[in-house]
Protein backbone atom coordinates (compact mmCIF):
# COMPACT_ATOMS: atom_id res chain seq x y z
CA UNK A 1 0.00 0.00 0.00
CA UNK A 2 1.01 3.30 -1.28
CA UNK A 3 1.31 6.00 2.08
CA UNK A 4 2.14 9.44 2.38
CA UNK A 5 4.36 11.64 4.52
CA UNK A 6 4.19 15.40 4.44
CA UNK A 7 7.78 16.71 3.64
CA UNK A 8 7.89 18.62 7.33
CA UNK A 9 7.81 15.17 9.17
CA UNK A 10 11.41 14.34 7.49
CA UNK A 11 12.85 17.96 8.46
CA UNK A 12 11.65 16.76 12.39
CA UNK A 13 13.06 13.51 11.94
CA UNK A 14 16.07 15.17 10.27
CA UNK A 15 16.35 17.71 13.17
CA UNK A 16 15.57 14.70 15.91
CA UNK A 17 18.11 12.67 14.50
CA UNK A 18 21.02 15.70 14.61
CA UNK A 19 19.65 16.65 18.18
CA UNK A 20 19.77 13.72 19.49
CA UNK A 21 24.08 13.25 18.57
CA UNK A 22 24.36 16.95 19.51
CA UNK A 23 22.88 16.38 23.02
CA UNK A 24 23.93 12.90 23.73
CA UNK A 25 27.58 14.87 22.79
CA UNK A 26 26.86 17.51 25.13
CA UNK A 27 25.39 15.00 27.73
CA UNK A 28 22.28 17.17 27.59
CA UNK A 29 20.52 13.81 26.36
CA UNK A 30 20.83 10.39 27.97
CA UNK A 31 22.06 7.39 26.04
CA UNK A 32 18.92 5.28 25.81
CA UNK A 33 16.50 8.69 24.80
CA UNK A 34 19.31 9.72 21.64
CA UNK A 35 19.38 5.36 21.20
CA UNK A 36 15.66 4.92 20.98
CA UNK A 37 15.40 8.44 18.94
CA UNK A 38 18.43 7.59 16.57
CA UNK A 39 16.66 3.93 16.14
CA UNK A 40 13.30 6.08 14.96
CA UNK A 41 14.51 7.86 12.70
CA UNK A 42 16.66 4.62 11.23
CA UNK A 43 13.08 3.14 11.01
CA UNK A 44 11.81 5.62 9.35
CA UNK A 45 15.00 5.70 6.73
CA UNK A 46 13.77 1.60 6.26
CA UNK A 47 10.10 2.66 4.82
CA UNK A 48 11.33 4.85 2.24
CA UNK A 49 13.78 2.20 1.41
CA UNK A 50 11.07 -0.63 1.68
CA UNK A 51 7.92 0.29 0.81
CA UNK A 52 5.98 2.72 -1.56
CA UNK A 53 6.09 6.62 0.26
CA UNK A 54 4.92 9.36 -1.37
CA UNK A 55 6.17 12.65 -0.37
CA UNK A 56 3.23 14.77 0.18
CA UNK A 57 2.63 18.69 1.10
CA UNK A 58 1.29 19.81 4.79
CA UNK A 59 -2.46 20.01 5.01
CA UNK A 60 -2.68 23.27 7.27
CA UNK A 61 -6.00 22.83 8.36
CA UNK A 62 -5.79 19.42 9.13
CA UNK A 63 -2.21 19.82 11.47
CA UNK A 64 -3.67 22.09 12.92
CA UNK A 65 -6.88 20.99 14.25
CA UNK A 66 -4.86 17.58 14.94
CA UNK A 67 -2.70 19.69 17.26
CA UNK A 68 -5.42 21.03 18.74
CA UNK A 69 -6.93 17.88 19.77
CA UNK A 70 -4.08 15.98 20.77
CA UNK A 71 -2.86 18.75 22.64
CA UNK A 72 -6.61 19.23 24.47
CA UNK A 73 -6.54 15.52 25.71
CA UNK A 74 -2.99 15.63 26.47
CA UNK A 75 -3.34 18.94 28.69
CA UNK A 76 -6.90 19.12 29.63
CA UNK A 77 -5.79 16.97 33.09
CA UNK A 78 -3.79 19.87 33.50
CA UNK A 79 -6.31 23.09 32.94
CA UNK A 80 -8.81 21.09 35.51
CA UNK A 81 -6.02 20.98 37.72
CA UNK A 82 -3.06 22.78 37.20
CA UNK A 83 0.91 21.44 37.24
CA UNK A 84 2.59 22.70 40.30
CA UNK A 85 6.26 23.84 38.82
CA UNK A 86 8.67 21.19 38.41
CA UNK A 87 12.50 21.68 40.20
CA UNK A 88 15.68 20.51 38.00
CA UNK A 89 13.51 20.22 34.86
CA UNK A 90 15.54 18.70 31.59
CA UNK A 91 17.30 20.75 28.98
CA UNK A 92 14.57 21.80 26.11
CA UNK A 93 16.86 19.32 24.05
CA UNK A 94 16.43 16.50 26.45
CA UNK A 95 12.72 17.64 26.65
CA UNK A 96 12.19 17.08 22.39
CA UNK A 97 14.85 13.70 22.29
CA UNK A 98 12.18 11.76 25.28
CA UNK A 99 8.98 12.78 23.30
CA UNK A 100 11.02 12.07 20.13
CA UNK A 101 12.25 8.55 21.30
CA UNK A 102 8.57 7.38 21.76
CA UNK A 103 7.04 9.22 19.02
CA UNK A 104 9.22 8.69 15.88
CA UNK A 105 9.38 4.76 16.56
CA UNK A 106 5.54 5.10 17.18
CA UNK A 107 5.16 6.35 14.08
CA UNK A 108 7.28 4.36 12.11
CA UNK A 109 5.79 1.16 13.66
CA UNK A 110 2.54 2.72 11.89
CA UNK A 111 3.66 3.40 8.83
CA UNK A 112 5.09 -0.16 8.50
CA UNK A 113 2.18 -1.74 9.49
CA UNK A 114 0.05 0.50 7.28
CA UNK A 115 2.18 0.44 3.76
CA UNK A 116 3.40 -3.18 4.53
CA UNK A 117 -0.20 -5.03 5.31
CA UNK A 118 -3.06 -2.88 4.37
CA UNK A 119 -4.41 -3.03 8.26
CA UNK A 120 -4.90 0.35 9.34
CA UNK A 121 -6.59 -0.93 12.69
CA UNK A 122 -3.76 -3.60 13.61
CA UNK A 123 -1.79 -0.56 12.66
CA UNK A 124 -3.34 1.88 15.00
CA UNK A 125 -2.87 -1.11 17.70
CA UNK A 126 0.87 -2.41 17.06
CA UNK A 127 1.73 1.39 17.18
CA UNK A 128 -0.27 1.98 20.64
CA UNK A 129 1.33 -0.98 22.10
CA UNK A 130 4.80 -0.42 20.92
CA UNK A 131 4.67 3.53 22.01
CA UNK A 132 3.26 2.13 25.48
CA UNK A 133 6.00 -0.42 25.62
CA UNK A 134 8.96 2.62 25.15
CA UNK A 135 6.85 4.81 27.77
CA UNK A 136 6.84 1.50 30.33
CA UNK A 137 11.09 2.18 30.36
CA UNK A 138 10.41 5.46 32.73
CA UNK A 139 6.68 5.25 34.00
CA UNK A 140 6.00 1.84 34.96
CA UNK A 141 2.55 2.55 36.24
CA UNK A 142 1.10 4.34 33.57
CA UNK A 143 1.00 1.10 30.86
CA UNK A 144 -2.74 1.64 30.33
CA UNK A 145 -2.74 4.98 30.07
CA UNK A 146 0.08 5.13 27.60
CA UNK A 147 -1.85 2.67 25.19
CA UNK A 148 -4.95 5.01 25.11
CA UNK A 149 -2.74 7.72 23.86
CA UNK A 150 -0.96 5.71 21.88
CA UNK A 151 -4.25 4.50 19.90
CA UNK A 152 -5.66 8.20 19.78
CA UNK A 153 -2.18 9.51 18.98
CA UNK A 154 -2.18 7.06 15.89
CA UNK A 155 -6.04 7.26 14.86
CA UNK A 156 -5.40 10.67 14.37
CA UNK A 157 -2.53 10.33 11.91
CA UNK A 158 -5.09 8.09 10.51
CA UNK A 159 -8.15 10.47 9.91
CA UNK A 160 -6.06 13.85 9.78
CA UNK A 161 -2.64 12.81 8.16
CA UNK A 162 0.35 14.90 9.83
CA UNK A 163 2.85 12.96 11.98
CA UNK A 164 4.21 16.17 12.71
CA UNK A 165 1.12 16.97 14.51
CA UNK A 166 1.75 14.56 17.18
CA UNK A 167 5.18 15.14 17.54
CA UNK A 168 4.58 19.11 18.42
CA UNK A 169 1.49 18.26 20.58
CA UNK A 170 3.21 16.04 22.71
CA UNK A 171 6.62 18.36 22.71
CA UNK A 172 4.04 21.45 23.52
CA UNK A 173 2.64 19.46 26.23
CA UNK A 174 5.79 18.45 27.98
CA UNK A 175 6.97 22.21 28.18
CA UNK A 176 3.76 22.17 29.82
CA UNK A 177 4.34 19.46 32.40
CA UNK A 178 8.08 20.59 32.91
CA UNK A 179 7.08 24.23 33.75
CA UNK A 180 9.01 25.81 30.60
CA UNK A 181 5.32 27.23 29.48
CA UNK A 182 2.30 27.97 31.69
CA UNK A 183 -0.70 26.89 31.70
CA UNK A 184 -2.45 29.91 30.11
CA UNK A 185 0.06 29.93 27.05
CA UNK A 186 -0.67 26.08 26.62
CA UNK A 187 -4.33 27.14 26.45
CA UNK A 188 -3.89 29.76 24.23
CA UNK A 189 -2.08 27.79 21.90
CA UNK A 190 -4.51 25.21 22.24
CA UNK A 191 -7.46 27.80 21.18
CA UNK A 192 -5.33 29.05 18.20
CA UNK A 193 -4.73 25.75 16.69
CA UNK A 194 -8.46 24.54 17.20
CA UNK A 195 -10.25 27.81 15.97
CA UNK A 196 -8.16 28.39 12.91
CA UNK A 197 -8.44 24.45 11.86
CA UNK A 198 -11.88 24.24 12.81
CA UNK A 199 -12.39 27.58 9.99
CA UNK A 200 -10.25 25.78 7.81
CA UNK A 201 -11.35 22.32 8.20
CA UNK A 202 -15.11 22.94 8.21
CA UNK A 203 -14.73 25.67 4.89
CA UNK A 204 -13.46 22.71 3.39
CA UNK A 205 -10.20 25.17 2.65
CA UNK A 206 -7.17 23.41 1.64
CA UNK A 207 -4.46 25.75 2.33
CA UNK A 208 -1.35 23.42 1.59
CA UNK A 209 2.35 24.01 2.37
Amino acid sequence: MKVEIEWQYLVTTALIAFFSVYGWHRKIVSDIHALFALGGCILMLYIFIAFHVEISSMNVGNFLLQNALLMGILGFPSLVNPYPRMLGAPHPIAVLIGIAAEEVIRIAVFYMVLAGFNMPRFAVAASAITFAALHLYWYPTEWFSAIIAGALFSISMLYLGSPTACVTAHFIYDLLAFAYISTQVYFLIFLINLIIGLALTLRKVKVKI
